[in-house]
């Protein structure tokens, strides 16, 4: 029985041969040929005149045509492949390999090309993972463009918007002194990038072209919530954002012509935003209950408005995006053990069928970054390293006593944020147990300096960023994520049993006062447009500010470090306007602050107070090294000294209570940004046949 694809072909051959003749009529106007009438010419030449090795030469020429449509690219790449396959050539076989990997969104053209790998006994290409880039620069990726081209970025040395171009590895900047946050998304027809700009007090959603033309305000800054892109309309009319707020989530679509919004969802919280291909649905995951840390997917009618429960297990399962052909959604779920990729078939909002697992891992630090319309779907791996150092130094003279040697040997490259203990005796320090995000896990680990012990201090928690030893000893200072809200708290060491101490919504570890009766913090006055270092007294409640700053500087990485008399404060600010990261010191109680150092490429690192209160320990990059050096500058004037002391990303700098030992972190920090290909089940099946 002749296949429907022949007869398909046979009326493709009979109405193109039209568009040969009228080709014909014009050559002697010399106008080129378009991708259209070349295919034209080839069907000619292989059905008609027989002369298979011609055709091939053009429809490779219709496949490499600038204005060819995917469409009639995919099918001069198939008829390529069939005319090879009569000639008995094997590169029929790359042919329909290359159908069935380039143009998985052409699903009956790729349906074909399985079919003829499987006469040929070629199996279907096993699901593939290819590295498209890697190093420290990709730390804050956006998405990558609907036709594969380019992705968008955070440049690490400016903060600025920017793309790489996928084919030549050339990055430009889309932005200038725009202070971009972590989220950049191009447009359908990949002319422009949807982003936040952020600055103290300030965020908005803005728009720019990749033509070199002004970024445009979409949602201005309304200074009390946070406008984040999630994705565009596929009309490329609206750009579909999220607002957050003390009020929770507002999901909303935002005009692209004249910034009128549409509210479509408010909620407390909401992830995972994935427009459906049709613009008909939104997919997106919720918390199964507040703070909890399992979620469940959901679609939003945009016609009706309905919300419809697409996926609702046990497991956490998370939306990562819709396929090319609006058929299915890709989502992540732990429910076999391991986060993995799952893929749920979808028809007019309703879930078809199970999930069938795509790839079994993840991996740590898994972020995802979005579909191609080849049906490659790219995301980002971290593949940071970090760990927990002592090394012994001379002060005096700078010179290294005892190299820096691990704190542990147990859970390698996890373990980060140390702190001593007043008495020099134990050092506390976090090990993540899964992911290596801000919020991923951390367990609360002790080493004994006396016996080289280590022990785990229980801690019902639920997300631990840092944690400061109490003078006392008997508590532990911690900012958290808890129950789905960010705050300081205070854990007793025994028990594990915790008490919120305050909010905390400026990110960096807070310090204990001299006596372990107030705690010192960064606040963030986002009605005020201004941040400020506050005193809490533990006792009362009651806080005051002790030093403010204006919108044109903020606090660099957010560090705080008190000398050990509790009587003078440090701490970095980067000024927006010069550029300049500046080390200050002021008294603890309130006062002027002044300048220490100005100018100098200090990494985010906690700096920390020589014994005497009379220098500074901080880290900083020297030109051409590729190690982070460990400085001191003394605060009655002189110039800054390097130490005898260097380590890969030092950071979290702490001094022991004998003013000899020193405990830091230190590792890799890098990312990659991976495409996964060859998955889709549609494909699977049709090779099958």
């Amino acid at each position: 029985m002749t296949p429907k694809w022949f007869w398909d072909s046979a009326a493709l051959i009979a109405a193109l041969l039209l568009a040969v003749a009228l080709a014909a009529g014009a050559a002697a106007q010399k106008k080129p040929a378009t991708a259209e009438e070349l295919l034209g010419a080839a069907l000619h030449q292989e059905e008609v005149e027989g002369n298979l090795e011609r055709a091939i030469a053009t429809y490779k020429k219709v496949v490499a045509e600038a204005g060819a449509t995917r469409a009639v690219a995919g099918r001069a790449l198939l008829r390529m492949g069939q005319c090879y396959e009569k000639l008995g050539n094997a590169e029929a076989r790359k042919a329909y390999e290359r159908v069935v990997r380039e143009y998985a969104d052409q699903s009956e053209i790729a349906a074909q090309a399985r079919v003829r790998l499987a006469a040929l006994g070629q199996q279907p290409p096993a699901v593939t993972a290819r590295r498209v880039w890697a190093g420290a620069a990709v730390h804050v990726i956006g998405a990558p463009s609907r036709d594969g081209a380019y992705l968008t970025f955070r440049d690490p040395e400016s903060g600025e918007l920017a793309i790489r171009d996928l084919a030549t590895g050339q990055t430009r900047l889309l932005t200038k002194r725009q202070s971009v946050w972590e989220r950049f998304v191009p447009s359908p027809d990949g002319k422009q990038v949807a982003y936040t700009w952020k600055t103290k007090g300030f965020s908005e959603l803005r728009v720019v072209g990749l033509d070199g033309s002004e970024p445009r305000v979409l949602y201005p800054n309304t200074g009390v919530a946070l406008p984040y892109p999630a994705g565009w309309s596929p009309d490329g009319k609206n750009v579909l954002a999220v607002v957050s707020g003390k009020e929770g989530d507002q999901v909303v679509l935002v005009s692209v012509a004249d910034g009128s919004v549409r509210v479509l969802k408010t909620t407390d919280w909401i992830g995972g935003l994935r427009f459906s291909p049709d613009g008909r649905y939104i997919a997106y995951d919720l918390e199964q209950q507040p703070g909890s840390k399992e979620c469940d997917i959901f679609l939003l009618a945009l016609d009706t408005g309905r919300e419809i429960p697409l996926i609702q297990h046990p497991a956490d399962d998370e939306v990562l995006d819709w396929t090319p052909d609006g058929k299915r959604i890709l989502f992540r779920s732990d429910r076999s053990g391991t986060m993995g990729a799952w893929l749920i078939q979808v028809a007019d909002g309703k879930p078809q069928g199970t999930p069938e697992l795509v790839k079994p891992d993840l991996g740590r630090g898994f972020k995802p970054l979005g579909f191609t319309r080849n049906g490659s779907f790219y995301y980002s791996v971290r593949t940071t390293r970090s760990d927990v150092y002592i090394a012994e130094i001379d002060l005096a003279t700078g010179k290294l006593l005892a190299p820096p040697a691990p704190a542990t040997q147990r859970f390698e490259g996890s373990n980060e944020t140390p702190d001593w203990s007043p008495d020099g005796r134990r050092l506390v320090f976090l090990s993540r147990r899964a992911g290596v995000a801000a919020w991923a896990p951390r367990v609360l680990c002790v080493r004994s300096m006396e016996t080289g012990e280590l022990s785990e201090l229980a801690s019902k928690l639920d997300r631990i960023s840092w944690v400061r030893w109490s003078p006392d000893g008997r508590s532990l200072l911690a900012g958290a994520r808890h129950s789905g809200g960010f705050g300081i708290y205070r854990i007793d060491v025994r028990t594990g049993e915790f008490s919120r101490i305050t909010d905390w919504n400026l990110g960096g570890p807070a310090v204990w006062s001299g006596d372990g009766k107030a705690i010192i913090h960064l606040w963030q006055d986002a009605a005020a447009k201004a941040s400020s270092i506050m005193v809490r007294d533990l006792e009362t409640g009651r806080q005051r500010e002790i030093h403010s700053i204006a919108n044109s500087s903020h606090f660099y990485a957010s560090r705080l470090a008190l000398s050990r008399d509790g009587r003078q404060l440090a701490f970095a600010l980067a000024e927006t306007q010069s550029q300049s990261k500046v080390l200050k010191v002021m008294p603890a109680a309130g006062g002027e602050a002044r300048d220490v150092l100005r100018g100098v490429p200090m990494p985010a690192g906690l700096v920390a107070w020589t014994p005497d209160g009379l220098g500074l320990l901080f880290t900083r990059h020297s030109p051409g090294d590729p190690k982070t050096g460990l400085w001191l500058i003394p605060l009655q004037g002189g110039e800054p000294r390097k130490l005898d002391l260097a380590a890969e990303s030092m950071r979290d700098l702490c001094l022991h209570p004998d003013g000899r030992h020193i405990a830091f972190t230190a590792g890799q920090d890098t990312s990659e940004v991976w495409a996964m290909e060859n998955f889709l089940p549609s494909l699977k099946a049709a090779g099958k046949q």
